[in-house]
């Protein structure tokens, strides 16, 4: 079948499409997520959607494979990629820190990137928790083998055993997705709402909620201050030193983490 239009999606420049697409690469739901012929790919039931970058002007152009409700499907594009980031009033900020100067000079533009799906990224920060990047995605992998579809109902009817992570990080998940099958938790709530439900289930200690609180809540100081690659990367010794060192980039605590973690120079 050939490739249907949905439709487009203003952005705002600088918008470092290759750069946000390297991040992304890392951190895609298995089967449901990919990076292909510098396009992002997500599968929406039996539909594929493929998103692109053009230039001039500055637009997101989305195609899918059949036809799709495409108010959603926009609507998750600019989320996932935060396509209204404005920019130039972060950037005039966190300049003032050498560290981040040369970051932003590197890849101007550089944002927190969202979720095409809350409940999936909310599964993937439990399985990051304590480990790499790259383990993190081999664990996501093995839960979408065993659950098929990533929906609270799967997660909750799957055996979660044997996947190599603690019994701890499996109640994790178990829990959040029972609450989502009860109501307990509703991703269509606001952030701070949200991120108290979730505060309630096991699993979402400081570090989990400051990091869905920059990807999810869009919350722009959101700052996990005990993350090991932060703190490597800002080359402090202790969490207590990354706090005091942060304090200079409030607001936009947020943003700098993100400069952190994706851009090296």
């Amino acid at each position: 079948m050939s490739a249907v239009n949905v439709g487009e999606v203003a952005v705002r420049t600088p918008f470092p499409w290759e750069h946000l697409l390297d991040y992304l690469a890392h951190r895609l739901i298995p089967q449901f997520e990919r990076i292909e012929n510098g396009s992002y790919v997500r599968q929406v039931g039996r539909r594929t959607i493929a998103v692109t970058y053009r230039p001039r002007p500055a637009r997101l152009h989305v195609t899918a494979d059949g036809r799709v409700d495409s108010q959603a499907v926009l609507s998750n594009v600019a989320k996932l990629l935060d396509a209204q980031h404005a920019a130039q009033s972060v950037q005039k900020h966190l300049r003032r820190s050498p560290m981040l100067q040369r970051r932003i000079a590197k890849v101007p533009g550089m944002r927190p990137l969202g979720a095409w799906s809350p409940f999936e990224l909310c599964l993937r920060t439990i399985l990051g928790q304590q480990v790499t990047v790259a383990a993190a995605g081999t664990l996501m992998r093995r839960l979408v083998e065993r659950c098929g579809s990533v929906t609270p109902e799967r997660v909750v009817a799957a055996d979660l055993s044997n996947m190599g992570m603690p019994g701890k990080r499996v109640e994790a998940l178990r829990s959040l997705a029972q609450a989502a099958t009860e109501g307990r938790v509703d991703f269509e709530q606001p952030w701070p709402q949200l991120q108290a439900a979730l505060q309630t289930l096991p699993g979402f200690g400081p570090w989990t909620r400051a990091y869905l609180g920059i990807r999810l809540g869009r919350d722009p100081d959101a700052f996990p201050h005990t993350d090991l690659g932060l703190i490597r990367a800002a080359n402090v010794d202790s969490p207590l030193k990354l706090l005091e060192l942060a304090e200079a980039w409030r607001p936009y605590r947020a943003y700098a983490a993100t400069y952190l973690w994706a851009v090296n120079v």
